[in-house]
């Protein structure tokens, strides 16, 4: 083979290899980078959108202008780490929670947090295989709820909205495909949360015409290779992607598929930092990226006795002072079930309070000195754990139940 021959081989293919890799990376070139100010008409708003480490679930806290939503409830075990978050941004009460879609890493912390914050309202998918779940969940939790689809909008505050992309019918072979994806668009930038849209959702998405680019995207499906293809990857061109997920219970997320595809952005894991993933966008349009990390816990109690058998729990103070338990809390995270110390209940030092639930078959003699307003706390069957909490949600003793 002549040489002259040789080198134009080498260079068509190297000419493949690079619409090859372009083809692959995200397309930002005509984006401000994030950390840019850019051009926007209309209002200016606070923005705070906290992707909150759950462990391998879902839930994200949306902040603009003190309105407050979550977009997916984590898990009952993750409820504290969500209330933590909240707490952090300084919420009192939820506008609204967003269920993308009905399975257990997404809407099984609802419960927990009903108890912590009001929440005015859920929305969900129109189209879901079954909603039996979400419709006892939010009858448990006396939360009104209301179905959403493709092309409704769900109001957060005057002129900024949860523009609904998806579902617009029914898929059948997995729910996953029938998640709630929506984009929001605040100070000139948009965010697009996906839930665990799959891949025929993905090509319907895509398909649809509508316009799906974002500057944040939370990545779909805890970034498993059985979502974001190529063509999504590349309609939606992200600056920053955040992955939910904790690969040590899910070896296949956050997968170096999903991420190659997306390598054209900053990829951030909630697994790798304490609290999660906190994006905010500044009144000109700025975004930043920040890691809090939560307050020194309180100091100077500590939970003594669980007990599955008589449903009650002991906290002693270790301190030289009295505590007062005021905002402080005890969770159970297996059942969700939580008891917040009534306003300014006081521990004295070196003293101990003795909670009970309702009916429990104490001892004779024994009188508890606080009532939990519940049958049973403290799971018989499966290991259940009591986590006591201070004001900020900080976990200051934990206890197995015996």
């Amino acid at each position: 083979m002549k040489l002259k021959t040789i080198v134009s081989l080498a260079l068509c293919v190297l000419m493949l290899l690079s619409l090859a890799a372009c083809g692959n990376g995200n397309d930002n070139k005509d984006k401000p980078a994030y950390g840019e100010p850019v051009e926007f008409e209309g209002a200016a708003h606070e923005v705070s959108v906290f992707f909150i480490n759950v462990g391998k679930a879902d839930c994200a806290a949306v902040v603009i202008d003190g309105h407050a939503w979550l977009i997916d409830a984590g898990t009952e075990e993750s409820a504290v780490s969500t209330y933590a978050a909240l707490r952090y941004l300084g919420v009192e009460a939820l506008d609204g929670v967003i269920l993308t879609h009905e399975h257990s890493d997404h809407i099984g912390g609802l419960e927990p947090l009903s108890q912590m914050f009001p929440i005015a309202r859920a929305v969900f998918p129109e189209f879901l295989m079954s909603r039996r779940e979400i419709d006892d969940l939010l009858g448990a939790c006396s939360i009104p709820g209301q179905t959403v689809k493709k092309g409704d909008v769900i109001t957060i505050t005057e002129g900024v909205v949860f523009e609904v992309l998806a579902p617009d019918r029914m898929i059948e072979k997995d729910d996953n495909d029938n998640s709630l994806v929506c984009r929001l668009s605040v100070n000139g930038r948009s965010f697009l949360f996906t839930g665990d849209m799959q891949t025929e959702e993905d090509e319907v998405l895509v398909s649809s015409g509508r316009t799906i680019a974002a500057d944040v995207l939370k990545v779909p499906n805890h970034g498993n290779p059985d979502a974001t293809s190529e063509a999504f990857a590349k309609a939606v061109s992200p600056l920053i992607s955040v992955i939910s997920t904790d690969t040590g219970v899910d070896a296949n997320s956050a997968n170096r598929t999903v991420r190659a595809k997306l390598s054209g952005s900053e990829i951030f894991l909630t697994q790798e930092h304490p609290m999660g993933v906190l994006v905010t966008v500044s009144e000109r349009g700025e975004i930043a990226v920040a890691f809090p990390e939560l307050p020194a816990p309180g100091a100077g109690l500590m939970l003594e006795r669980v007990s599955k058998k008589d449903q009650t729990f002991t906290v002693r103070s270790t301190s030289d002072a009295a505590v007062d338990l005021t905002g402080w809390f005890v969770f159970s995270d297996k059942g969700g079930e939580l008891f917040r110390f009534p306003e300014g209940t006081v521990i004295e030092a070196g003293g101990s309070l003795l909670v009970a639930c309702l009916g429990s078959d104490l001892d004779a003699g024994v009188t508890p000195d606080l009532i939990w307003n519940v049958k049973k706390a403290w799971a018989g069957k499966k290991d259940d754990r009591a986590l006591l909490c201070d004001p900020n949600g900080s976990v200051v003793s934990e206890k197995a139940s015996e």
